[in-house]
């Protein structure tokens, strides 16, 4: 009796691996002449950018996708697995983004993991 009950709680937790959600919303500032780079993604992101300043916002990246996100606007956009994405500030003023993602794995951003 006791190997069923620990191979159905086995099972139930093998069912759950990888149905693990992140959802992380942040806010960041990018300095005059610097920028934010999403580093290649382990699984699909679903990207939300809201840029929250006057100035309008560099997109750099080799995916076929708007290239700026302009003043007081954003960006909702579906980032397929391995790729990456560059945000940069070619402003005199910096630039304030209100970034919303959501993946089944973190995401690099800077070299740090978010989480």
């Amino acid at each position: 009796m006791k190997k069923i009950i620990l191979i159905s709680i086995l099972a139930f937790l093998t069912s759950c691996i990888g149905k693990h959600r992140v959802d992380v919303w942040k806010t960041m500032a990018i300095a005059p002449g610097d920028s934010i780079v999403v580093q290649k993604v382990k699984a699909p992101v679903t990207l939300e950018i809201k840029n929250l300043s006057n100035e309008k916002l560099t997109l750099i990246s080799q995916l076929d996708m708007p290239k700026t996100i302009n003043a007081n606007s954003h960006l909702d956009y579906r980032l397929p697995k391995k790729s990456r994405l560059i945000l940069e500030n070619q402003n005199a003023d910096s630039v304030s983004i209100h970034l919303h993602y959501s993946s089944s794995k973190p995401i690099i951003i800077n070299n740090k993991e978010l989480r």
